[in-house]
């Protein structure tokens, strides 16, 4: 084999062709088997078949009187499924020359890349027999019976169950129901929801059965069942951004695997029994006050975005008022005063739980929240009290363990016990901040080659000045890096002139440069970076979110480098934190199971849970009905209650650390200044979080500088400097500078040459900043290009240039640095196997690691 240099090796081969069956096989079975290519039907070949025999279920076409079993012989089978199968008697094997252990069964065809209409015909056949053999595997019926029942029933399934499920799918009838024919999903549901483990009251009150309900399937009970109307002039219901806020929303499944894993095993009761529980793992802190949140705003103000709504618009936010609501919750029960509160009471809250609950709410949380409604009814001035009484029983009801999941709740009467307050294993702590710089930054006006020694090219007269032309930078206008920079074109860099604080960083040795950095798949070339790289170039979303997961060949797909660096902290035996402002973002998002979803917090703190509670007595009730359960209870519904206030009390703690915390630094009141400023008191609060370790996304826009660019970046550039300066001014006004490492990343660098407009427009290589007080600082990683020109081997046109470095090389001295075991540099990055060791910088090189 001769080794190629774009990967890979080019052998020689040999190909054989053999028949398989000399005689008549024994049975329909051994046919399907043993044989793998198929045949046409052997009546269109007139004349070309003209014997045949039957034995057993198989019927052989010969194509002499012979009755010889050669290559050409056809065999004809019905299998289980009455699908009318036709095999040659042949097996081709491809076989590597001098290595006979190396093969390969039918020889694949290739198709033309001109698209001929056979080829075509020929993808479409091959497609659908590709479905059709998945769709007639033999474990096709028993893996949907599994998981349709984990989606209607219950998450763990008894064998007898699915076993019939799955005979209902292959039989295609169940008691009556479906046509007969294989794969009848009218026969599978029957099954599914027909089955006496689907439908016995003895089986309800097994502690282990039922499931926790998805988050999207309580929003939409609520709204079913509480009659949700659209307001006058409404033409859809928009419900916004579920996915991020909620882990749900139809047809915004985060991969090809959905939204949860069927095999995921959480702790408590459930995972004690070795129970799957696959929702509960999109059940985290931001996602159950974010539900709540939402919920509670639909039954108080009507579909907007009032305190956590998940509409798209405001209202005025007053209860009860719906005037300006998208849809509202229409369900009412009037009080005419006729009956006794209590029988009121206990009407509207019987009628709630068969609604909301299938009647299962248990005697003790129906009193508790029949108490509510009579409290708040009895205490209302309004016109409206019953109104506002139901509203209180409505919000207490979408917090039962019954509405959440489908088990029967059985409590000794007493509270939880509230959780220790998180407690730091006592590592040196470690934060890591990820800025996004959106659009793309110019960063080849960010970093500027200044002076070059005597037997270098003068790469700024005769190459940045050059390409740039009306939008270089002025030679005097540059900040002077302390020089000499070792191993570069040049000597010495200049930085853009509002980066004055960029600079004194540099000349500290607090702030490096990676130089000519970018997404790559593979090292590459000029010829062909188009064949060797994975990530859609030079478009925003794509190559932004190839920045953030760094997994270009998605073997860790659905995670980022943030998040996979913050699974491998877990592991160890960390408690680490993840925290995007403002914005939702991959980079933090782990493996499920492994890790909490991120927390997203506005760059004014914490999300708030019930802001505005309908009753003062809210939350104290929340607990009670949330109490401790006997071991006879559902473990689903144990699991939830303890979540659910772990949660509460985690998302309460947050909130009240951050309310009133001051920082020591005036920082800038722009969106990144603001957002630091948040970084800086999340960091300040690590204690009270009893945290080692916290992940930071913040990202900050206007980069897209397609026009003027110059004029853009005096004041990005300003902006960013007074951000950076007043960020890092503060971590060392509270003693973890060294503990603080800021990456400063972007889209992609911009074009070298100009646009019409006097602007920049999409490229790829481009310069990025790496500060802290444990930054190997006053140095360029990586190699700035030595020839940015048209034609330079670098250059793929207009200045656009092929990166030297990869993001892996960046952020593995990152998670090495923050803590990570070697062990798992294969999972923080799990492309590098694609780069030389020689890619990769040493960690010590550019953070000082401590041991």
């Amino acid at each position: 084999c001769q080794s190629l240099v774009t990967g890979g090796c080019l052998c020689d081969t040999a190909f054989s062709s053999n028949r398989v069956f000399k005689k008549m096989p024994s049975s329909v079975e051994e046919v399907l088997s043993k044989l793998t290519i198929g045949a046409y039907d052997t009546s269109a070949f007139e004349g070309a078949y003209p014997v045949t025999n039957t034995i057993n279920g198989v019927t052989a076409y010969f194509t002499t009187s012979m009755n010889t079993f050669d290559t050409e012989t056809v065999f004809e089978v019905t299998d289980d499924h009455g699908r009318l199968r036709r095999f040659l008697n042949r097996k081709d094997r491809v076989v590597i020359a001098g290595a006979s252990e190396y093969s390969f069964r039918n020889a694949p065809s290739f198709m033309s890349v001109l698209n001929t209409e056979a080829d075509a015909r020929d993808a479409y056949y091959e497609t659908e027999a590709a479905l059709d053999h998945y769709f007639h595997h033999q474990n096709t019926a028993p893996f949907m019976a599994y998981r349709l029942i984990q989606k209607f029933t219950t998450s763990n399934p008894k064998p007898r169950y699915v076993k019939a499920v799955a005979t209902a799918f292959r039989e295609g009838s169940y008691q009556g129901i479906g046509s007969g024919e294989y794969g009848d999903l009218g026969a599978t549901i029957a099954a599914v929801l027909l089955d006496p483990e689907a439908r016995s009251v003895n089986l309800e009150a097994d502690p282990f059965n039922g499931n926790l309900r998805e988050p999207i399937l309580r929003l939409m009970a609520l709204m079913r069942g509480m009659e949700l109307q659209r307001s006058e002039g409404q033409a859809v219901v928009k419900l916004n951004d579920l996915d991020t806020r909620i882990g749900q929303m139809a047809h915004s499944f985060p991969t090809v695997f959905g939204f949860i894993l069927p095999e995921y095993m959480p702790d408590g009761r459930p995972g004690d029994a070795s129970l799957v529980g696959p929702e509960t793992m999109i059940m985290d802190m931001p996602k159950v006050v974010s539900l709540l949140n939402g919920m509670f705003s639909l039954v108080k103000y009507g579909l907007c975005r009032c305190r956590g709504g998940l509409g798209s618009d405001w209202t005025n936010c007053n209860e009860g008022d719906y005037s300006r609501a998208a849809a509202y919750l229409s369900y009412s029960r009037p009080y005419d005063g006729k009956k006794s509160l209590e029988d009121q009471a206990d009407e509207v809250v019987s009628e709630l739980s068969t609604i909301l609950t299938s009647g299962r709410l248990g005697s003790e949380n129906k009193r508790i929240i029949k108490d509510a409604y009579i409290e708040k009814l009895n205490n209302t001035e309004t016109t409206d009290a019953a109104g506002a009484a139901m509203r209180v029983a409505q919000q207490l009801m979408l917090t039962t363990p019954e509405f959440a999941t489908t088990n029967i709740v059985k409590k000794t009467g007493s509270l939880r016990k509230k959780p220790d307050p998180p407690q730091a294993s006592g590592a040196s702590y470690r934060a890591i901040v990820y800025v996004l710089f959106g659009g793309g930054c110019d960063s080849y006006n960010m970093l500027v080659p200044h002076t070059c020694g005597a037997n270098q090219t003068d790469m700024y007269t005769d190459e940045y000045a050059v390409v740039r032309d009306v939008i270089a930078l002025a030679k005097e206008d540059l900040l002077m890096l302390n020089g000499p920079i070792e191993n570069q074109v040049c000597e010495t860099f200049g930085v853009h002139p509002e980066l004055g604080s960029v600079q004194e960083l540099f000349n500290q040795g607090d702030l490096l440069f990676f130089a000519n950095t970018g997404v790559l798949t593979k090292p590459t070339d000029k010829e062909n970076y188009w064949r060797d790289t994975v990530a859609q170039l030079f478009a925003h979303n794509f190559m932004q979110r190839a920045a953030q997961r760094i997994d270009p060949l998605k073997a860790e797909d659905g995670t980022g480098v943030l998040g996979r660096i913050r699974d491998a902290l877990t592991r160890k035996g960390l408690n680490a934190g993840a925290y995007s402002i403002d914005t939702n973002s991959i980079s933090l998002i782990g493996e499920p199971g492994v890790t909490p979803t991120p927390v997203i917090i506005s760059n004014s703190g914490a999300t708030q849970f019930n802001e505005a509670p309908s009753s003062a007595s809210m939350n104290d009730e929340i607990s009670l009905i949330n109490g401790e359960t006997l071991t006879e209870s559902g473990v689903f519904a144990d699991w939830y209650s303890d979540v659910l206030l772990k949660s509460l009390g985690n998302n309460q703690l947050l909130v009240e650390t951050l309310e009133g915390m001051e920082t020591a630094t005036e920082f800038p009141t722009s969106h990144l200044g603001r957002q630091l400023e948040m970084v800086a008191k999340m960091i300040n609060s690590r204690g009270a979080r009893g945290t080692d370790a916290d992940l930071f996304f913040l990202s900050t826009g206007g980069w897209d500088t397609h026009s003027q660019v110059i004029m853009a970046q005096n004041t990005l550039f300003a902006g960013v400097d007074a951000s950076f300066k007043a960020f890092a001014d503060e971590m060392k006004a509270m003693n973890v500078w060294d503990s603080v490492t800021l990456i400063e990343t972007s889209d992609f660098a911009r074009t070298l040459t100009p646009n019409g407009n006097e602007g920049s427009d999409h490229a790829w290589g481009g310069n990025y900043i790496m500060m802290g007080g444990s930054v190997v600082g006053g140095q360029i990683v990586g190699k700035y290009p030595d020839a940015i020109k048209e034609g330079s081997p670098l250059n793929i046109g207009r200045g656009r240039i092929i990166p030297t470095s990869s993001w892996e090389s960046v952020f593995l001295p990152i998670a090495e640095w923050a803590g990570v075991d070697a062990s798992e540099f294969d999972y923080i990055c799990p492309n590098r196997g694609n780069f030389p060791d020689s890619s990769f910088f040493v960690a010590a090189d550019l953070l000082e690691i401590s041991t």
